[in-house]
């Protein structure tokens, strides 16, 4: 007999729904896998920063969330202590912890991350104040510790590890116990109200939190499609893939499972189509939109269902609204919108595009979701854009549908044609779900406009997600349901929190379920494998606010520094010293690896979002004083006020400074000077070259007849007695011997008295030719000035020191551009 009250006892609970928070306990351990130094902890303390420190039998061990850094003596490093085992430890005022090693007192200063020794005075002091902590413990070593969490529930944890909590006046057991560990003692309640333990092994951190949602019992997972809250608050949930429907009272019991022939069945029964909407009219009728078998209307009747059936154009059926006149509105994803005249009649009257209804008739043939305003006003979510009408007129047909859609080139238009829902909340205000273009709100106040301008939210303007699927109002915000999270979005200040799996500790996919509020306040959402009860009250991210540490600091891939949390300066001197990696961490020990990263280098940079990444790194940094920013989310994902700004000084070398660049400057213009200055010399050398040369050639072309013996050969240069003298000698020289075909470089050095290199280097300084380039140049003279008083070519070309005619033409030409005879009828006689 007792088993069979049990289980009706059990088959009766397993039907009702939870909707109360249900307090939770995750246990954490933390030994040598996780980078502990060892397993045997004497004492556990958190510094006023947040950071938590072990005190182990190998040294002190910081934690930061993430990392188990280990403190301890080193040969060499100077520190007098007797062992690494720390048998106590405790914070000081000043927030450093004082050890007691082998019964002496060590100092750690949590900045430098160095021991050092006590006077013996305050020695002896500390001596007596451990003693006394293990004499009369602040915490009492009883078999149970209790305590109470932020939600206000209180806990008990037994020295054996098992856990309970209170609920009504009534001790639960929790289902999770730390284990079974002999020595259990009380460690902190730290900053969050996290409780850690140490045991005779490791260390077990107890972090409390409230489930604050449960799932809708069902045998197995289905997608869950609909919802409907009727007149005598029960609620209605249909399931897609097994085409059920279940009915609950206001009290969450199951009440049975709706058959096709009307009865509500107390165990697993199919209606047998695929229900995807469900309202109950103004007349207490209850109709269902079903995918693909059209639309069903059940009359309740002493607790069972009289079921008809209707057949429309499509029947692939969504939803279902009635306007004022009692007529039902019917979405269909081929067909449109029908309308259904007098819909209680044996055979109400069906329109559509077919037989009366003035629809569009290549316009909108998928509808998701109708909504009909108070003043009577339709608005269609459909795949093709917003479809609205006025459905205030007695008279179906005379109903005319206007289609707003996507217009690429205007802004106001609707963001994407892809509609999923229309919300109209407690302002009247209207808030479209698109598939893929966040959220749109009607910015125009007449709904039945020839346009309408549309508002946007959605990724681009900083909106949580593109992907909205249907809405509800709840707490004076609005509950988006996207593809894997819910959004909370607030219209007036534009505030939003996002609950994903992160802040649930569990993954969800939402199916098109339009969620309901149930008779209870909660609120239920259709997921693809059940459905999810909500308490929207309880929907309240973490405030907590957790401080940024600096944990490391490697520079140029070296050893990293670890005491560098209270650095407000970083100073780098050598150019070598420009690579650093900066490690921090946000001390959150509810659960540090859901928390969020961004740093900004500079005020004038934007914040660079690192995810999860609790590092940075900055390569080659130039000169100057940089301002480094660091802020994070909490473990719910939510941005906190907790900048940690750390000033980075780059000092310049000397090539560097301001001194380097006026060095530089002087430098360049020293330079661009000199050569300005080389290339006027040059410009003037040649020039003086170029007009010695023409005196020299115009000298020679006189001829000796006509030059008086006392006149100076250049009277426009300044030259140096001895190179007027070596002229004067080659220019007699070249005179006397112009004539000569056999003339040499040879015999003009011996006349000159100069080597023949002398010669060469001696003429191409003074006149900026070679000797021999000279010679040609005064024979081409002379044989000009012969051919102008019209001697013969060949008289000219012997003359002129050539032996062969031709070979003088050939020269002649390539130096005038003309041949000696051509030269002499041109100029003779001028």
């Amino acid at each position: 007999m007792r088993r069979i009250i049990i289980l009706i006892v059990f088959m009766l609970t397993r039907w009702i729904v939870p909707t109360n928070a249900q307090p939770q306990c995750t246990v954490t351990h933390y030994d040598e896998t996780n980078g502990m130094a060892q397993w045997f902890v004497t004492q556990i303390v958190q510094d006023k920063k947040g950071m938590i420190w072990f005190a182990t039998w190998n040294g002190l061990n910081r934690f930061d969330g993430y990392t188990l850094e280990c403190f301890k003596t080193r040969v060499g490093d100077g520190i007098d202590l007797p062992s690494n085992r720390i048998q106590d430890a405790v914070l000081t005022d000043d927030d450093n912890l004082l050890c007691k090693i082998e019964e002496h007192i060590f100092l750690f200063n949590t900045k430098t991350c160095k021991f050092s020794k006590v006077q013996p005075e305050e020695e002896r002091k500390q001596l007596l104040m451990f003693q006394r902590r293990i004499t009369h413990p602040s915490v009492p070593h009883s078999d149970i510790f209790e305590c109470q969490d932020k939600y206000g529930v209180r806990w008990a944890i037994g020295r054996d590890g098992h856990i309970a909590y209170k609920q009504n006046g009534q001790w639960i057991t929790y289902p999770t116990s730390i284990g079974q560990y002999r020595y259990l003692h009380y460690g902190l309640t730290d900053h969050q109200g996290n409780v850690w333990f140490r045991s005779e092994n490791s260390v077990h951190k107890l972090t409390f939190s409230q489930k604050s949602f449960n799932m809708l019992p069902q045998d197995k997972p289905m997608h869950v499609r609909a919802f409907c809250i009727d007149n005598a608050k029960r609620y209605w949930v249909t399931t897609r893939d097994d085409a059920s429907i279940r009915l609950f009272d206001k009290d969450n019991h199951l009440l049975g499972y709706l058959g096709r022939d009307g009865r509500l069945h107390p165990s697993y029964t199919s209606f047998g189509s695929p229900i995807y909407h469900v309202m109950q009219d103004t007349h207490g009728t209850f109709w269902l939109a079903s995918k693909p078998d059209g639309l069903y209307r059940l009359r309740e009747h002493n607790g069972s269902f009289n079921i008809s059936h209707f057949s429309l154009n499509s029947n692939d059926l969504y939803n279902i609204a009635e306007d004022q006149y009692g007529r039902l509105w019917v979405g269909t994803f081929e067909g449109g919108i029908n309308c259904i005249e007098q819909p209680q009649a044996e055979q109400p009257v069906i329109r559509n595009k077919s037989n009366g209804l003035s629809y569009p008739q290549d316009a909108a043939p998928r509808v998701r979701q109708i909504h009909i305003t108070e003043n009577g006003v339709l608005l269609a979510a459909t795949n093709s854009g917003l479809l609205v009408a006025d459905v205030s007129k007695k008279d179906a047909r005379q109903v005319r549908f206007k289609l707003h859609s996507r217009h690429a080139q205007e802004a106001e238009s609707l963001s994407n044609n892809a509609l999923m829902y229309v919300l109209e909340d407690s302002k009247h205000r209207i808030f479209i779900c698109t598939e893929t273009g966040g959220i749109d709100q009607i910015a125009s106040s007449n709904l039945l406009a020839k346009d309408l301008s549309f508002s946007h939210f959605n990724t681009a303007t900083g909106f949580a997600s593109d992907l909205t699927q249907s809405a509800i109002e709840a707490d004076g915000a609005i509950l988006i349901v996207s593809s894997n999270q819910l959004i909370s979005w607030n219209p007036d200040n534009k505030q939003t929190a996002v609950f994903d799996a992160n802040y649930w500790k569990h993954s969800f996919r939402y199916s098109e379920a339009i969620p309901a509020k149930l008779p209870d306040g909660h609120i239920i959402f259709g997921l693809q494998d059940g459905a999810l009860v909500v308490d929207s009250k309880s929907l309240r991210k973490s405030t907590f606010v957790p401080p940024i540490a600096l944990t490391a600091l490697s520079i140029h891939n070296g050893s990293p520094d670890l005491a560098v949390d209270g650095l407000n300066t970083l100073l780098l001197k050598r150019p070598e010293d420009r690579d650093i990696t900066i490690h921090f961490a946000a001390l959150d020990y509810a659960d540090g690896g859901s928390i969020n990263y961004a740093y900004q280098l500079g005020d004038d940079a934007s914040w660079h979002e690192i995810g999860k990444e609790h590092s940075a790194t900055f390569l080659n940094l130039s000169p100057g004083t940089y301002q480094l920013k660091i802020r994070s989310t909490n473990s719910d994902g939510v941005w906190a006020n907790n900048v940690r700004t750390l000033t980075i000084i780059v000092e310049p070398t000397f090539w560097e400074t301001r001194w380097a660049q006026l060095l530089y400057t002087l430098i360049l213009i020293t330079a661009v000077w000199g050569v300005l200055r080389t290339r006027r010399y040059i410009i003037r050398l040649k020039r003086r070259q170029q007009e010695l040369h023409e005196a020299y050639l115009a000298l020679l072309n006189a001829g000796s007849e006509t030059r008086d013996d006392h006149q100076e050969p250049m009277p426009r240069q300044v030259m140096k007695p001895e190179d007027e003298a070596f002229m004067q000698r080659a220019v007699a020289f070249i005179e006397s011997h112009l004539s000569d075909a056999d003339i040499n470089i040879g015999d003009m050095a011996e006349a000159t008295a100069t080597s023949r290199s002398g010669l060469n280097r001696k003429m191409k300084s003074l006149l900026g030719v070679t000797p021999l380039d000279f010679i040609r140049e005064a024979r081409m003279r002379k044989a000009c000035a012969m051919l102008k008083k019209g001697l013969l070519v060949k008289d000219v070309a012997y003359a002129c020191g050539f032996t062969d005619v031709v070979y003088f033409r050939k020269c002649f030409k390539a130096e005038t551009g003309m041949t000696p005879s051509e030269y002499r009828d041109e100029n003779y006689g001028r």
